[in-house]
C-alpha cells in the first residue's frame, strides 16, 4: 500500500501595526504545498484527491440540502 503524508495546517498573521490580519489554511501533500489556500473544506478534499490522480465528483450538503 502506498503511504503519503498530508499537512493540513491552521495559520494567522498580523501586521506589524495590527490594521491587517489574514489567516486560512494550507495543505502540503509529500511536500508539496496544494493551491487551495483560505478555500472551504470541500475545495480542499477535491483539490487533494486531483492531486492524487482521482477525478471528483463531489457533492457538498449542508443541513440535508445539496450546496
Amino acid at each position: 500500500m502506498k503511504e503519503i503524508n498530508i499537512e493540513i495546517e491552521d495559520y494567522s498573521y498580523t501586521c506589524g501595526d495590527g490594521c491587517c490580519t489574514d489567516y486560512g489554511t494550507k495543505v502540503t501533500i509529500d511536500g508539496q504545498e496544494l493551491d487551495c489556500r483560505n478555500q472551504d473544506l470541500p475545495t480542499q478534499i477535491d483539490h487533494i484527491l486531483q492531486y492524487l490522480g482521482y477525478k471528483v465528483n463531489l457533492v457538498y450538503k449542508y443541513n440535508g440540502e445539496e450546496v
